[in-house]
C-alpha cells in the first residue's frame, strides 16, 4: 500500500529539507566558482556535499575540521610538491613520506583526517607549469569556499537547529528505554529468566547519537549561531539509566528463586511497569516542553520498599545461598538507583519546561 502524500511529507520533511539544502547549495557552489573562475573549483561542490549535515553544528563542526585538515594537507603536498622532480620513484618516494606523516598527524588529532588525503591529492594533480602557491592557495580557496557555502545554507535555508535533533533522539532513546523495562517486568512475573536481546547495542548507538547532537549543540551556542536549553546533563542521565537496565538484566539472566518469586516479584514487576510509564511521560514531557506527570509512581516504589523490608524482615533471605542472596540485594539496589535516576531525568525535563533551573523532587 502506497504511503497517503500527506503521511509522506510528515514523516520525511527532515530529510527532505536537508535534500532541497544540498541542492541550493551545490549549485550556489557551481556558480560561485564559475563567477571567480576557479580552475578545479569542483572541490567547493565536493566540501559543500561532504560538509553538509542535518543540524549548523554539525555541518559547522564538519566544515571546520574540512578546513583545518586541507591547510594542514596543503601545505604539506605544497612543499612536497614544491621539491620534487619529474621522477617516478622520486614522486612515490615522497608520495609515501608525505601520506605517512599526514596519517601520523590525523591520528594525534583527528580532526586532521582529511590532511593526508588532501596531501596526496596536492602532489599528484599538480599541474606542470602552475606556481605550487598558487595552486595551494587556490585549492584552501575552494574548499573554504564549499565551507562557508554549506554552512550558510544550513544556518538560512530551513534552519536545522541541533536542539531538534536532541529532543528527537532523546525521544528514541526514551522509547527503546521504555521496551526494555517492559521486557524485564514481563520475565520476573513469569518467573522466567529474562531472553537475550538486541536491543541494548541499538541502545548504546542511539545514546551515542544524542551525546554527538548535544555536542553540535554546544557548539552552535558557542559561535552564536543558535542556542538551546536541554541541561547537558541528560545525555549523562540517559546512559546512567541504561547502565541501570544493564544492570536489572544481569540479575534476571536466570529465574529467581521460588521464595522471592512469590513475595518480592510482583511488586518489582509492577515498579518496572510503572517506571516504563513514567518513561512515557517523560518522552511526552521532553518532546512537548511540559511537565513531567508523576502519577502515582511514588506510592508504587514505596510499596515495593515495604515488600523487600518484610522479605527481609521474614528472614527469606537468609535461606538463600550467596549468589542467589547477592541477586535479590542487587535487584532491590538496583530498582532503587533507577527510580533515582528517573527522578534527575524528569527534573531536567523540566528545566526546559520551565525554562530555569529546578530544584531535584524527590519522585
Amino acid at each position: 500500500m502506497s504511503e497517503q502524500p500527506n503521511t509522506f511529507w510528515t514523516r520525511r520533511a527532515p530529510e527532505l529539507r536537508q535534500t532541497f539544502r544540498v541542492i541550493v547549495a551545490t549549485g550556489a557552489a557551481f556558480v560561485a566558482y564559475k563567477l571567480l573562475n576557479l580552475q578545479q573549483g569542483y572541490w567547493a561542490i565536493f566540501t559543500v556535499l561532504i560538509v553538509m549535515q542535518g543540524s549548523i553544528g554539525g555541518t559547522l563542526g564538519a566544515a571546520t575540521e574540512r578546513m583545518i585538515g586541507t591547510l594542514a594537507g596543503a601545505i604539506l603536498g605544497g612543499i612536497a610538491a614544491a621539491v620534487r622532480d619529474g621522477n617516478a620513484v622520486n614522486l612515490g618516494i615522497a608520495l609515501v613520506i608525505v601520506t605517512g606523516v599526514g596519517v601520523w598527524g590525523a591520528a594525534v588529532r583527528p580532526q586532521l583526517r582529511i590532511a593526508p588525503v588532501t596531501a596526496a591529492i596536492m602532489l599528484l594533480s599538480a599541474p606542470p607549469g602552475v606556481p605550487v602557491h598558487t595552486f595551494v592557495v587556490d585549492r584552501i580557496i575552494e574548499i573554504a569556499l564549499g565551507g562557508v557555502i554549506g554552512v550558510l545554507a544550513t544556518v538560512l535555508i530551513f534552519p536545522a537547529r541541533s536542539h531538534g535533533v536532541v529532543i528527537a533522539r532523546s525521544v528514541e532513546v526514551l522509547r527503546r528505554i521504555q521496551h526494555l523495562l517492559q521486557s524485564e517486568a514481563d520475565a520476573i512475573e513469569r518467573g522466567e529468566a529474562l531472553p537475550p536481546s538486541n536491543e541494548h547495542p541499538a541502545l548504546r548507538q542511539a545514546l551515542t547519537s544524542v551525546e554527538q547532537a548535544m555536542k553540535d549543540a554546544e557548539r552552535e551556542r558557542a559561535s552564536r549561531l543558535a542556542s538551546h536549553t536541554i541541561p547537558p546533563s541528560i545525555p549523562r542521565t540517559l546512559w546512567r539509566i541504561r547502565n541501570d537496565l544493564v544492570h536489572v538484566g544481569s540479575v534476571l539472566n536466570k529465574p529467581l528463586p521460588e521464595a522471592i518469586l512469590s513475595n518480592l516479584a510482583p511488586a518489582a514487576a509492577n515498579l518496572l511497569r510503572a517506571e516504563a510509564a513514567f518513561i512515557g511521560h517523560c518522552a511526552t514531557g521532553l518532546n512537548d516542553s511540559t511537565a513531567v506527570s508523576r502519577e502515582n509512581v511514588s506510592a508504587i516504589y514505596i510499596a515495593f520498599t515495604e515488600a523487600f523490608d518484610k522479605l527481609r524482615q521474614a528472614g527469606v533471605t537468609r535461606t538463600l545461598d550467596f549468589d542467589a542472596a547477592g541477586r535479590v540485594f542487587g535487584l532491590a539496589f538496583t530498582l532503587e538507583r533507577l527510580h533515582r535516576d528517573l527522578g534527575d531525568l524528569a527534573d531536567r525535563i523540566n528545566e526546559i519546561a520551565d525554562g530555569k533551573p529546578e530544584q531535584a523532587a524527590p519522585l
